[in-house]
């Protein structure tokens, strides 16, 4: 029994519509055939895009440049989607590498030199525009451990003839501690740097939770925000950037506290779960919410509400998290409150756990 087949005509229009629009569309289209080790497929767009005619013939070169690298993580097939950077005759590219098949590659490619020389500055302006956010509680946070050590040294100062050796211990023991909770907030001042690439790393996002809330309590509570946590304690560990994490989180926390002025009982609640091998970290408020019209707008560049805000909050915070493998979704409705739900890739030994 022959199965039914397309028209030869039918299919053959079809085919050419395909064609044309690969030829017009302004992403260059590449396909390597890794078995041949010959280009089997490029649009003119490609040309257009990489302005070398030489490396554009050349197969070992375009595979060392776009496809070596991502071909060679464990989690390829999932990479490879994700959005990648690379660098050649001082221009910036992004790319995506599909396996089309076993021995064939598809990479889009896109000359994004002049959009992220533009991302760059929107993000310096925006972490200036999240200091004065941070700075009362970091200011707070560094004055509690530097009061406690040097009232620890004053004592050991007037009691250094007769000081007991276990004493001493206690108190040195005590401003050791005292001088890591000033090294860590030190750290995060990093957060406000341009992001080129992150460095993903296993993280404990319970203990980065604590700490990351701990500087922002203080400010949230003198403005009558309640911040609650429903985190489990042994909630997996993620794979991300520890830095890029705390500024998406910060423009966050950002929005949804403008979205509490003037409300009866502010609170901003944060839970965390493990679903579909992917940490589901969600951040929610009883704010004033956001119109429908607003929402198909959110991560669009200077697009904002506020009367003093930029529009670059979330832009960056999606841009952030991309970087990381790691995805945002925001649900919300008008007098209901906002919800940001982020998902955060496990880390690769606590995977290795769950699958065991």
């Amino acid at each position: 029994m022959v199965s039914p087949t397309v028209p030869l005509e039918t299919g053959y229009k079809n085919t050419w519509g395909f064609a044309q629009l690969l030829e017009h569309i302004d992403i260059g289209i590449l396909v390597l055939d890794l078995n041949l080790k010959v280009i089997d497929y490029c649009n003119a767009a490609f040309f257009e895009v990489l302005q070398d005619d030489q490396l554009c013939r050349n197969y070992q070169g375009l595979y060392d440049l776009f496809v070596r690298n991502i071909e060679s993580l464990d989690d390829f097939d999932l990479a490879g989607r994700v959005a990648h950077q690379v660098t050649h005759r001082g221009r910036l590219y992004g790319h995506s590498v599909y396996k089309a098949a076993s021995d064939y590659r598809c990479i889009f490619i896109r000359d994004i030199t002049e959009k992220s020389r533009l991302e760059s500055i929107a993000q310096a302006v925006n972490a200036m525009d999240n200091i004065g956010f941070i700075f009362s509680g970091i200011r707070h946070e560094i004055g509690n451990p530097l009061n406690s050590l040097k009232m620890a040294l004053s004592v050991l100062k007037q009691n250094a003839d007769n000081i007991s050796t276990e004493m001493l211990q206690e108190y040195v023991d005590r401003g050791l501690v005292d001088i890591g909770r000033m090294e860590y907030l030190l750290k995060s001042l990093r957060t406000f740097t341009m992001y080129e690439n992150v460095d993903l790393k296993d993280l404990h996002l319970v203990e980065f939770m604590g700490k990351f809330i701990s500087l922002l309590e203080r400010d949230c509570l003198s403005h009558g925000i309640r911040i609650k946590t429903r985190i489990p304690l042994d909630l997996a560990w993620v794979r991300i950037d520890e830095r890029a994490l705390h500024q998406a989180l910060l423009n966050i926390f950002n929005n949804a506290a403008d979205s509490l002025k003037d409300q009866a009982s502010p609170e901003i609640v944060i839970r965390a779960e493990v679903r579909d091998q992917l940490v589901w970290l969600t951040i929610a408020d009883n704010g004033c919410g956001i119109s429908p019209e607003q929402r198909k707008h959110l991560f669009q560049p200077f697009n904002t509400s506020k009367a003093d805000g930029n529009g670059l909050g979330l832009v960056i915070t999606r841009k952030l998290l991309a970087m990381m493998n790691s995805s945002i979704e925001i649900e919300s409705q008008p007098g209901a409150g906002t919800k940001v739900i982020i998902g955060l890739p496990i880390a690769t030994q606590t995977k290795r756990q769950v699958e065991v």
